[in-house]
């Protein structure tokens, strides 16, 4: 819905209020343009830097994904990369390949980790939907810890949680 967003954007900024667009980054590059000129901050979501995986995870490539980002980056808007760890999904080597590759940016230096929990099985389950994810546990704080860790030794600031 992006004519609806830039609408909303820009009546933002005729009232000098600040703009925030939490996304998957999954955009034509012209219409992210467009967006970020009227946007103050990009929450944006990274889960999977491996083609293949994220097909299967998601319904679609990760190259528009991966190409927004660094644009964001060479636009130098301001971003905060949010990184769900969802366990056998996106921990183990996915998370020193998309350290890696938010520490190759040049301004992008902030990642907020995103701890799996189960909040919204409740919804599916009104929703009338299988909620394919609830077997899987919850990250041990030291796991949390450990994924933060390998963001930190690639000289980015951490957060835990959104």
């Amino acid at each position: 819905q992006p004519h609806f967003l830039l609408r909303c954007l820009e009546a933002c900024r005729e009232r000098g209020l600040h703009t925030a667009v939490d996304t998957c980054g999954y955009a034509s590059p012209g219409i992210l343009r467009e967006v970020a000129a009227n946007t103050d901050l990009f929450l944006f979501d990274l889960k999977i830097i491996d083609e293949e995986r994220h097909r299967l995870y998601t319904g679609v490539s990760n190259r528009p994904v991966l190409e927004n980002l660094r644009l964001l980056d060479e636009l130098g808007a301001a971003v905060w990369v949010r990184v769900p760890l969802i366990p056998g999904i996106t921990d183990g080597e996915n998370l020193e390949q998309v350290a890696g590759f938010i520490s190759s940016l040049r301004r992008v230096k902030r990642v907020h980790l995103l701890p799996y929990h189960r909040i919204g099985a409740d919804k599916y389950r009104r929703l009338g939907r299988e909620y394919r994810l609830r077997y899987l546990a919850e990250p041990a704080a030291q796991e949390v810890e450990e994924a933060a860790g390998i963001f930190r030794e690639k000289g980015l600031e951490v957060k835990v949680g959104g």
